[in-house]
């Protein structure tokens, strides 16, 4: 519901960070039927965003004002009214943990209540999405979010265009080790790229629908990443150390990102280890 503060009303709502770990791009000429196919996982951290009507229309990120592309566009493609949106994210912007459309789908979502727009959830996760694709911020991440778990992305889109299932796991540790950032953008413009993102892709998420685990979503998942040629040498070191350790691990897509199940301690020689656990829960009013 609607709180009362500062004689304003607002809305807030939570969505979940997202790390692909296999993607195959499927870009058409509508935006709602693009996105990729593939899998990935949801973790508990993730965006938190307030949305207070406002004289004119501000996008703050960590309390600090942001242009955030995809976030206004969503908002401009749900309403004409003017919004002060307040976002805060537990996860880094640009290391594979889908920041963009966490931010747009919780975006969405509060504007909706804080507005009384009376849309449906796919409606609003529909509009996250078109702005993620135009804006090339990321293809499947949305979607992802707005089921939790470890999606299976079986056609892009969000439903009834798209379809997602999951596959059954606990709410296992997931932690993580980033060393910077990839534009998605630049890696989603370059042809050659694609083609052996999704020649590989193909390939693991096939092998992957045989046997749909959470152990076999990690395996897949670094067999993609080592056949596309993003990895740094860091990522590389460190899959190998926590492969070495007992554990699993892949690079986050698109990421210069590590991230594992069971490291086993294998991280820590590699940075600063974060953790979270995989979140069953998908974007939702807070």
């Amino acid at each position: 519901m609607a709180t009362k503060m500062n004689h304003r009303i607002f809305a807030q709502a939570f969505a979940p960070a997202h790390i692909s770990g296999i993607f195959v791009i499927d870009i058409k000429k509508e935006p709602h039927f693009s996105g990729s196919m593939g899998c990935g996982v949801c973790l508990e951290d993730g965006a938190i965003t307030k949305v207070f009507p406002a004289q004119e229309t501000t996008i703050k990120l960590n309390g600090i004002v942001s242009k955030a592309a995809t976030t206004l566009s969503t908002i401009e493609l749900l309403t004409k009214e003017p919004v002060l949106v307040d976002t805060t994210l537990g996860i880094p912007v640009g290391a594979g943990f889908g920041a963009s459309g966490a931010g747009a789908l919780s975006t969405a979502l509060a504007l909706n209540e804080a507005l009384s727009l009376n849309l449906s959830f796919n409606e609003l996760a529909q509009a996250a999405h078109i702005a993620e694709v135009v804006n090339r911020t990321g293809l499947g991440d949305v979607p992802g979010e707005t089921c939790g778990g470890i999606d299976l992305r079986k056609k892009a889109g969000i439903p009834p265009a798209g379809i997602i299932d999951r596959i059954p796991c606990r709410n296992a540790a997931i932690s993580w080790v980033s060393f910077g950032v990839i534009s998605t953008k630049s890696v989603l413009s370059d042809e050659i790229k694609k083609k052996s993102i999704n020649k590989a892709g193909t390939s693991a998420l096939k092998e992957l629908l045989k046997k749909p685990t959470l152990p076999d979503f990690f395996r897949q998942s670094a067999v993609f990443a080592r056949r596309i040629g993003l990895m740094s040498p860091e990522v590389e070191d460190a899959i190998e150390a926590v492969e070495a350790a007992g554990g699993l691990a892949s690079q986050a897509m698109l990421g210069n990102t590590v991230f594992a199940m069971n490291d086993n301690g294998a991280l820590c020689e590699f940075g600063e280890v974060h953790e979270s656990r995989i979140c069953h829960a998908g974007a939702h009013l807070l």
